[in-house]
Protein backbone atom coordinates (compact mmCIF):
# COMPACT_ATOMS: atom_id res chain seq x y z
CA UNK A 1 0.00 0.00 0.00
CA UNK A 2 1.23 3.18 -1.11
CA UNK A 3 1.30 6.56 0.85
CA UNK A 4 -2.09 7.93 -1.47
CA UNK A 5 -3.74 4.73 -1.02
CA UNK A 6 -3.17 5.15 2.66
CA UNK A 7 -4.34 8.80 2.62
CA UNK A 8 -7.91 8.35 0.97
CA UNK A 9 -8.53 5.45 3.00
CA UNK A 10 -7.58 7.49 6.52
CA UNK A 11 -9.38 10.39 5.43
CA UNK A 12 -12.48 8.21 4.34
CA UNK A 13 -12.57 6.63 7.66
CA UNK A 14 -12.28 9.76 9.44
CA UNK A 15 -14.93 11.63 7.45
CA UNK A 16 -17.34 8.53 7.95
CA UNK A 17 -16.97 8.71 11.85
CA UNK A 18 -17.44 11.91 11.71
CA UNK A 19 -20.23 12.35 9.95
CA UNK A 20 -22.13 9.13 11.66
CA UNK A 21 -21.56 10.92 15.25
CA UNK A 22 -22.87 13.84 13.89
CA UNK A 23 -25.83 12.01 13.39
CA UNK A 24 -25.82 10.22 16.32
CA UNK A 25 -25.64 13.11 18.33
CA UNK A 26 -28.12 15.30 16.30
CA UNK A 27 -30.88 12.57 16.86
CA UNK A 28 -30.08 12.08 20.51
CA UNK A 29 -30.16 16.00 21.06
CA UNK A 30 -33.49 16.24 18.84
CA UNK A 31 -34.87 13.78 21.39
CA UNK A 32 -33.88 15.53 24.63
CA UNK A 33 -34.77 18.92 23.48
CA UNK A 34 -38.65 16.96 22.35
CA UNK A 35 -38.46 15.08 25.73
CA UNK A 36 -37.57 18.47 27.81
CA UNK A 37 -40.64 20.48 25.81
CA UNK A 38 -43.31 18.22 26.51
CA UNK A 39 -42.69 17.31 30.35
CA UNK A 40 -42.45 21.46 30.66
CA UNK A 41 -45.71 22.04 28.92
CA UNK A 42 -46.87 18.90 30.85
CA UNK A 43 -46.09 20.85 34.26
CA UNK A 44 -47.62 23.92 33.32
CA UNK A 45 -50.45 22.75 32.81
CA UNK A 46 -51.20 23.07 28.75
CA UNK A 47 -51.16 19.85 27.79
CA UNK A 48 -52.17 16.33 29.12
CA UNK A 49 -50.49 13.09 28.81
CA UNK A 50 -50.73 9.31 29.90
CA UNK A 51 -48.05 6.30 29.98
CA UNK A 52 -49.38 3.98 26.94
CA UNK A 53 -48.93 0.27 26.54
CA UNK A 54 -44.96 0.65 25.41
CA UNK A 55 -44.10 3.08 28.73
CA UNK A 56 -44.16 6.07 26.05
CA UNK A 57 -46.40 9.05 26.38
CA UNK A 58 -49.06 9.39 24.56
CA UNK A 59 -51.31 13.04 24.63
CA UNK A 60 -54.56 13.24 25.27
CA UNK A 61 -57.22 14.38 23.07
CA UNK A 62 -59.17 18.02 24.21
CA UNK A 63 -62.55 16.32 23.41
CA UNK A 64 -61.45 14.12 26.54
CA UNK A 65 -60.26 16.52 28.77
CA UNK A 66 -63.23 18.88 28.43
CA UNK A 67 -65.41 15.64 28.80
CA UNK A 68 -63.95 15.07 31.85
CA UNK A 69 -64.42 18.51 33.29
CA UNK A 70 -68.41 18.37 31.98
CA UNK A 71 -68.53 15.23 33.90
CA UNK A 72 -66.65 16.35 37.19
CA UNK A 73 -68.78 19.97 37.01
CA UNK A 74 -72.53 17.93 36.70
CA UNK A 75 -71.24 15.83 39.65
CA UNK A 76 -70.93 18.42 41.87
Amino acid sequence: MNAYTHTIIAIVSMLVAYFAGMYWSRKDLIDNVVEAFIIKLENEGFIRTAIDNNGDKELIPVSTVVADALKEKSNE
